[in-house]
């Protein structure tokens, strides 16, 4: 049973890095802006939500804080997760905030971790890693919204 959940999650975080390159085919070079920090909380049976807050810090040391939300569709459990990810293509910081969409499905089984792809629609795009305790399974598309709070 273990060989199969390993192989299983082998062809998850595949299917997350292979979705991100898609993203990443669209700009030749996407440009290195900033790195973000954030927690997430996420709880689901069928539809679930998720929200948190984090931090975005520039090349040039600025830091912006800001809100996550998102709806996460056919998911189930209940899960926190604390991500760490590289920020490309923000021009003007206001371009940071907006509405995030990533197709890729994951798995978060006790102590897990995942890798997802993101960009809004100004064109920024995030790669971000996480850790999440508890258990979530998403299976399809999903999104999330960011707000900026200064």
């Amino acid at each position: 049973m273990r060989g199969l959940r390993a192989v299983f999650g082998v062809g998850v975080v595949s299917l997350v890095v292979l979705s991100g390159l898609s993203f990443a085919a669209d700009t030749k070079e996407p440009a290195l802006s900033g790195s973000i920090t954030a927690t997430a909380t996420s709880a689901a049976l069928g539809v679930g939500w998720s929200w948190g807050k984090g931090t975005l810090t520039l090349l040039d040391g600025s830091e912006h804080h800001f809100k996550v939300s998102g709806l996460d569709v056919v998911a189930v459990g209940f899960k926190q997760s604390s991500l760490v990810g590289k920020v490309y293509n923000l021009k003007q910081v206001q371009d940071f905030g907006g509405t995030y969409a990533a197709g890729a499905a994951g798995l978060v089984v006790g102590g897990g971790a995942g890798a997802l792809t993101m960009r809004n629609e100004k064109g920024v795009i995030i790669n971000a890693t996480g850790v999440g305790e508890g258990v979530s399974l998403n299976l399809s598309s999903s999104g999330v919204t960011i707000k900026l709070q200064d």
